[in-house]
C-alpha cells in the first residue's frame, strides 16, 4: 500500500459495543415474546428431568385398559356394566377414589348406562367421570365434551384437558375447567386435595418417572386376580393403556406413554407443592445485566469473573428452579449472553490485535496514541538505522528477538517500561526529568546499545539514534512524530540523541520545510514507486501488483513514508503527491499491461481524498494524458474512510465505480466495518490487515475471523486479498480456505518497475516453499 502510516477518518466511529448489545438483545427479545425458543426449552428441561428422574409416591394406581383387557371385553369402548363391575370391586377393595379418563358424552345401550348410572350413584363423592369444556390444543380449539345428564347426576365430573406443546415435548395441565360457569377441579388437583379457584395451567414435574406409577390391568380387577392391598387407601385413575389407542403423549427422556399416567404425575407434583412460572423477563433481566457489565467493563478479569459466574449460575439455578417446581424460560437470556460474551471477547482481541505489532506483540503506535500518561512525560523515539540489514542478513524472521533483546536492555533495573513499537522504531515514555538530567540518562542509554547483541549466535552491531519531545502542549500524535524527527536528525548528524522542543527553531524550521522539500522530490524526480507483486491462488501466477511510493532524499538518503505522508496529510499536500504517484505508477506499468492485459495494477487513495469533489475527474484526467485503461486499475481506500455518513465521498465512490475502477476496502479488519457498510460501499475487492494474516497459523481466533470473513466476501461478490504472507503455512492456510490473491514478503518484496518486468518475463509462479 501506499500510506503505511495514516490517521484514522474522525467522520465516523461506529460504536460497536452498542451496536452489538441493541441489536443481540432486540432479536432475543423478540425470539422470547413470541416463544420460538419453547421447543429447546423443553428439550433443556426433559435433559434435567432426566438426570434428576426419580420414582412415583405410589399413591395413585392406575387401572389400564390394556390389550388385555380389550382382547377379554371385545373392545376398549367396552358395555358400560363392566364400569360397574369395577368401580363395586375397588370400593370393595378399599380404595380411595375413583376417576375415569373418560367423559361418556354419547349413550349406548340402556341396560348397560343404567348399570354405570346406579354405580355412580352408589359410590357418589367416590367416583368421577372425565369432562372437557375449555381450550384445549389436544381438540384443535374450543370443544365441549361433557357427561351424559344422566351420569352427571348420578356422580360428578373432574376436568381432563391439558396442553401439548409444540412438536409434542410437554404437557401442561390446568388446575380447573370451567363448565357452564362452574369451576369443575381437574383431575390431579382433586387428587391432590386441592379446590383451585381458577382455570390456570401448569407444567407437572416430568422428573417422575411414568413408569414407576402401579399400573393393573381392568380384567384383572374385574376377575379378582388383583390383592386388595394394591388398591386399599389409594386414588385410581382407570383409562385406556393399550399402544393400539391414540391417546398417549409424550416427554422427552420418558418417550411415548398413555396420557392417564398425566394426571397421576400431576397429582404428586401438586402434592408436593404448587408448581410457579416465572415466565421468561427475570432471566432476560439478569442477561441484559451481566450482559451490559461484560461489554463495558474494561478488566479482563473482571469479565472472566463475570463468565464464571454466568456459566455456573446458567448451570446451578435451572436445577434448583426445577426442585422448587418454579417454571423458568431461559435459553433466550443464554443466547443473549452467550452472542454478548462472545462478541465482548472477539472485539477485545480486535482492539488487541489494532494496538500491537503484528512480528513483536508489543504495544504499537495506536497504543501510544491512546495511552494517557503520554501527555504528561516526554516521549523518547529509538529509530534501529540497519534494521533492515539485520533483518536481511537472516534466513528467517528475527524481528522478535531482536527487538526483545533491545528492550530488555533499555529497562532499567526496578523499573517496568511499556516500549510501543513502529516497525524499526522503538517508543517509550521517559522519566519526567529536566533536560540536562535527561541528558545523563539518555547517554547511558546510548552506552548500553554500543555493546555487541548476540542473535541466533551471531554477533551484530546495531545503529540506534534516539529522539525526545519535551512539549506536553502537543497532541500526542504530533508529539510521537516530533520524537521521531529528531531521531532522524540524531542519525543524520551522527549524534546519538536529540531532544525535540517547542522552543527549538531549528527543528520547528524542518518541520515546516518539510513539505517544501516533498514538493521539491517530486519536482526533481526524488518520488519513486516500488510494486509488490500480487499472486493469484488458483494459478499460482502474478495478476498485479501494489504500488508502494518511496522518497530518496539527496541528503538524507531514504525517508521513511511515516515521515512525510502524515505530515502531507496535515498540511493539505497529499493530494498532489497522490497524483503524482497515480501517473507515475499507472506510466510505468503500461508497458506491462500491453504484454500481459489481466494484469492489474492497485494503488491506494488517501482518506483525506476521497471527499474531495474533483477527484474522480483528476483521476479520469490523468489516466486519459497515460493511456492507462480504467479497467486495469483497482484504488485502494482505507476502510476507515467516511463512507457511509458522508454524501461528498459516496458521490466520488459512485463516479470511479462508473469510469470501471475496481474499489478496494484496505486493512480490512482494523475499523469498524458492518455489514450495512460492505453492502452499501461499490468495491469489488476486500483486503484483509496483514495483522490478522501473520498469526494466522498459531492464532485459532485469527483464522476463524479470515475464513469468516472470506466467505463473507464471497457471498457478496467480491475478491480477497491477504496481505503480510511471510511464511508457506501462512499461503497453503489462505489457499486451503479460498483466498483469492496473496501479497507479502515470503513471495516476494516490494521491487522496482525493471525488476518487476523481469519477473514477469521470466517466470510468474510463486515460488517454492
Amino acid at each position: 500500500m501506499i500510506w503505511p502510516f495514516r490517521r484514522k477518518s474522525k467522520t465516523k466511529k461506529p460504536a460497536s459495543r452498542t451496536w452489538v448489545f441493541v441489536t443481540t438483545l432486540l432479536v432475543c427479545l423478540l425470539m422470547a415474546y413470541i416463544n420460538f425458543l419453547t421447543p429447546l426449552e423443553d428439550l433443556y428441561r426433559g435433559g434435567r428431568n432426566i438426570l434428576r428422574a426419580r420414582p412415583a409416591d405410589g399413591q395413585v394406581v392406575v387401572v389400564g385398559i390394556d390389550e388385555k383387557t380389550i382382547k377379554a371385553l371385545g373392545a376398549s369402548y367396552y358395555p358400560r356394566q363392566y364400569n360397574a363391575q369395577v368401580l363395586d370391586r375397588l370400593f370393595a377393595m378399599g380404595a380411595k377414589r375413583a376417576y375415569f379418563d373418560e367423559v361418556f358424552s354419547t349413550p349406548m345401550d340402556e341396560k348397560n348406562d343404567k348399570a354405570f348410572e346406579d354405580a355412580l350413584r352408589r359410590h357418589k363423592g367416590r367416583a368421577f367421570v372425565g369432562v372437557i369444556s375449555a381450550k384445549s390444543k389436544n381438540f384443535g380449539g374450543d370443544t365441549s365434551l361433557i357427561p351424559l345428564a344422566r351420569f352427571r347426576n348420578a356422580g360428578d365430573m373432574r376436568a381432563l384437558h391439558a396442553n401439548v406443546n409444540p412438536f409434542s415435548l410437554s404437557v401442561d395441565l390446568f388446575y380447573a375447567d370451567n363448565v357452564s360457569g362452574r369451576i369443575v377441579p381437574s383431575v390431579s388437583a382433586d387428587v391432590a386435595g386441592m379446590s383451585p379457584d381458577n382455570t390456570s395451567f401448569y407444567r407437572p414435574d416430568w422428573s417422575i418417572q411414568v413408569s414407576s406409577v402401579p399400573t393393573l390391568s381392568l380384567i384383572d380387577v374385574l376377575e379378582n386376580r388383583v390383592p386388595e392391598a394394591a388398591v386399599r387407601g389409594k386414588d385410581v385413575l382407570i383409562g385406556v393403556t393399550a399402544k393400539s389407542e391414540p391417546d398417549f403423549v409424550q416427554i422427552p427422556g420418558q418417550g411415548w406413554f398413555p396420557g392417564v399416567y398425566g394426571h397421576a404425575i400431576g397429582a404428586q407434583t401438586l402434592r408436593e407443592g404448587k408448581p410457579s412460572n416465572l415466565g421468561w423477563k427475570p432471566a432476560m433481566a439478569l442477561a441484559i445485566a451481566l450482559s451490559a457489565l461484560m461489554l463495558w467493563t474494561r478488566s479482563r478479569r473482571k469479565t472472566r469473573y463475570i463468565a464464571l459466574g454466568a456459566t455456573l449460575a446458567a448451570v446451578i439455578v435451572p436445577f434448583v428452579l426445577d426442585i422448587w417446581m418454579i417454571k423458568a424460560d431461559l435459553l433466550s437470556a443464554y443466547l443473549l449472553f452467550g452472542i454478548v460474551a462472545y462478541r465482548s471477547h472477539t472485539l477485545r482481541e480486535l482492539s488487541d490485535a489494532r494496538l500491537k505489532n503484528a512480528a513483536t506483540l508489543l504495544p504499537n503506535l495506536a497504543a501510544l496514541r491512546e495511552e494517557p500518561l503520554a501527555a504528561s512525560k516526554p516521549i523518547i523515539a529509538m529509530r534501529i538505522r540497519n534494521y533492515a540489514a539485520v533483518g536481511a542478513s537472516f534466513s528467517e524472521s528475527v524481528d522478535s528477538i531482536l527487538i526483545t533483546e533491545i528492550a530488555r536492555r533499555l529497562t532499567l533495573p526496578g523499573q517496568a517500561t511499556n516500549f510501543y513499537q513502529a516497525e524499526d522504531v522503538l517508543y517509550w515514555l521517559g522519566p519526567a526529568l529536566p533536560q540536562h538530567e535527561l541528558d545523563g540518562h539518555l547517554a547511558g542509554l546510548a552506552r548500553l546499545m554500543e555493546s555487541l547483541f548476540v542473535v541466533q549466535g551471531r554477533k551484530i552491531d546495531v545503529h540506534v539514534a534516539f529522539g525526545v519531545d519535551l512539549d506536553m502542549a502537543r497532541p500526542v500524535a504530533n508529539r510521537i512524530g516530533r520524537a521521531l524527527l529528531a531521531a532522524d536528525t540524531a542519525a543524520s548528524k551522527h549524534q546519538p540523541y536529540m531532544f525535540n522542543t517547542s522552543d527549538n527553531d531549528e527543528e520547528g524550521a524542518w518541520e515546516l520545510s518539510l513539505m517544501s522539500e516533498l514538493d521539491a522530490a517530486v519536482d526533481a524526480g526524488d518520488i519513486w514507486i516500488a510494486y509488490q507483486p500480487q499472486f493469484e491462488l488458483k494459478t499460482d501466477r502474478i495478476i498485479g501488483a501494489e504500488a508502494l511510493v518511496r522518497w530518496q532524499h539527496p541528503v538524507r538518503g531514504a525517508i521513511s513514508p511515516e515521515a512525510f505522508i502524515l505530515q502531507a496529510e496535515e498540511h493539505n499536500r497529499i493530494s498532489r503527491l497522490t497524483y503524482h504517484v497515480l501517473e507515475l505508477a499507472t506510466r510505468a506499468a503500461k508497458p506491462i499491461i500491453a504484454l500481459n492485459p489481466a494484469f492489474r495494477l492497485s494503488i491506494n487513495i488517501s482518506a483525506t481524498l476521497m471527499e474531495q469533489p474533483q477527484l474522480p475527474a483528476m483521476i479520469v484526467d490523468i489516466l486519459g494524458r497515460v493511456g492507462f485503461p480504467t479497467s486495469n486499475l483497482t484504488l485502494e481506500v482505507t476502510e476507515s474512510a467516511p463512507f457511509a455518513d458522508n454524501r461528498a465521498v459516496a458521490s466520488n465512490l459512485a463516479g470511479i465505480a462508473a469510469l470501471g475502477i475496481d474499489l478496494s476496502i484496505d486493512d480490512y479488519g482494523t475499523g469498524n466495518a458492518t455489514l450495512e457498510y460492505l453492502r452499501s460501499v461499490p468495491c469489488q475487492e476486500i483486503k484483509i490487515d496483514r495483522s490478522f494474516v501473520t498469526s494466522l497459523v498459531k492464532d485459532n481466533g485469527d483464522m476463524l475471523l479470515v475464513e469468516s470473513t472470506i466467505e463473507l466476501a464471497h457471498g457478496l461478490g467480491r475478491r480477497v486479498i491477504a496481505e503480510g504472507i511471510e511464511d508457506p503455512e501462512t499461503l497453503e492456510l489462505l489457499r486451503g480456505i479460498g483466498c483469492d490473491i496473496a501479497q507479502g514478503y515470503y513471495l516476494a518484496k516490494p521491487m522496482r518497475i525493471e525488476a518487476l518486468e523481469s519477473l514477469l518475463s521470466a517466470s510468474s509462479r510463486i515460488r517454492a516453499a
